[in-house]
């Protein structure tokens, strides 16, 4: 799976990779405002190339993950915060390049029902009772992460045959819900989005784990090269330690034989 977020690391996009093995961080992009790139003297200060213009991050993610999928990076799923599944530049660029995703909305994204536009909290509070399943979508360091799930197909298929979905997911507890959008293969079930859904905790595992061990964010740069040099060794040295732990643990290396004796 893809996933792209910038709220760790304010100033950043970052894509990540998770697979069942491990997951890493692997492209990343500096998110500046507009106001920056409308300054050029502070650019050239910064040594900001002189081709770079103001970009939202939606766009700046959608080049890292077109250049993921043109080198042969194929996940099951892309799946990303508000940020991103909330423009519809980025979800309809993803249904261009057949791909599947699982993308996170606000409250407020409205969707066609029977021929009038109605938002996703609306569309959820109408659902009818325990029309949804129970369902935990992986450990957590308090045990299972349970909640309660509603999912209903919506729309035409797409180009490609994908079907949409709305996802919606209620805390127990709290009765917070989170709304998702999701294009999929008809194949793909309601308990299948779901599982996708909570494996978005992914990147911040990675970012976590980068700040601790390679000092992610620990930088005081002022230019435009020094913010990629230490992000992408950072990174580097980060995906380099996630190999090591896993062939660590493989089977039949001379590390995992002598934690069995």
């Amino acid at each position: 799976m893809l996933r792209c977020g910038g709220q760790a690391l304010r100033f950043g996009v970052f894509l990540a990779l998770s697979t069942s093995k491990g997951h890493a961080l692997i492209d990343r992009a500096l998110y500046l405002p507009k106001v920056w790139c409308d300054d050029r003297s502070r650019c050239e200060e910064a040594g900001v190339p002189e081709e770079v213009t103001f970009a939202t991050k939606p766009a700046l993610a959608m080049k890292r993950i077109g250049r993921a999928l043109d080198q042969g990076i194929r996940p099951d799923f892309v799946l990303a915060d508000e940020v991103y599944g909330g423009d519809g530049k980025f979800r309809r660029f993803l249904e261009s390049r057949g791909q599947t995703y699982v993308v996170a909305v606000s409250s407020q994204q409205r969707l066609w029902v029977k021929f009038e536009q109605k938002r996703v909290d609306r569309i959820a509070a109408d659902a009818p009772p325990n029309s949804g399943f129970r369902f935990s979508v992986a450990e957590g360091s308090k045990g299972p992460r349970v909640y309660d799930w509603n999912a209903a197909k919506f729309g035409a298929l797409t180009d490609q045959g994908h079907q949409h979905w709305l996802l919606i997911r209620r805390h127990i507890e709290t009765n917070q819900r989170a709304y998702y959008l999701c294009c999929v293969p008809p194949e793909v079930t309601a308990k299948d989005l779901a599982r996708a859904a909570g494996r978005r905790w992914a990147i911040e595992v990675c970012f976590e784990s980068a700040r601790q061990q390679t000092g992610l964010d620990e930088y005081e740069v002022r230019s435009w090269d020094g913010w990629h040099r230490h992000i992408t060794l950072s990174m580097l040295a980060s995906a380099f330690l996630t190999a090591v732990r896993l062939l660590a643990s493989e089977p039949g290396t001379r590390h995992s034989k002598s934690r069995k004796t």
